[in-house]
């Protein structure tokens, strides 16, 4: 091995954890997101059933 592959190695590995830090909360707050807007439409909809008629 050359001498600086392993602070290479190192450098790669913390960068892409750094980015599995910061976007895996993100994708569980989209989640929980989406979930709320299925019931929300589902609420709206019925609503506007109820007052069509």
């Amino acid at each position: 091995m050359s001498p600086g592959t392993t602070d290479l190695l190192l450098l790669i590995l913390v960068f892409l954890g750094l980015q599995v830090w910061w976007i895996i909360p993100l994708i569980k707050n989209n989640i929980k997101i989406n979930e709320s807007d299925k019931e929300l439409r589902k609420k709206f909809e019925y609503l506007e059933k109820l007052y069509k008629k």
